[in-house]
């Protein structure tokens, strides 16, 4: 038996995981912004804050992951699963990412303008 005979059998749950922390990430934003309006002590620099670092820590999370399910899948020689998952939580992993570091881009423009 080689080592390699039983991917047919595994799930590639890097993929799977991949795609929940996107989609995660994607519901972050939105969850955060309806925190900051339920809570009255939640001001919205600190919603924003949240958002920045959750969904770059998520954004983050979902590239590594699908990175992994995608160079578990090529060492399986495409026998494994989940290229499809690893793709949209690749593509998740990135506007999640996108979304968290131009949130930091906003606290920093509002730092720098309630300075003045």
């Amino acid at each position: 038996m080689l080592p390699y005979d039983d991917y047919e059998k595994q799930r590639n749950m890097g993929a799977r995981f991949s795609l929940l922390f996107g989609l995660l990430g994607a519901a972050f934003g939105p969850a955060a912004i309806l925190v900051h309006l339920r809570v009255a002590a939640i001001t919205l620099p600190m919603a924003v804050g949240g958002i920045a670092v959750g969904c770059t820590i998520l954004g983050f999370s979902a590239l590594f992951l699908a990175k992994r399910a995608r160079l578990r899948r090529r060492v399986s020689l495409e026998r494994m699963g989940g290229a499809k998952q690893a793709a949209l939580g690749r593509l998740l992993g990135k506007l999640v990412l996108g979304i968290g570091l131009g949130a930091c881009i906003a606290l920093a423009v509002y730092a720098l303008l309630s300075r003045l």
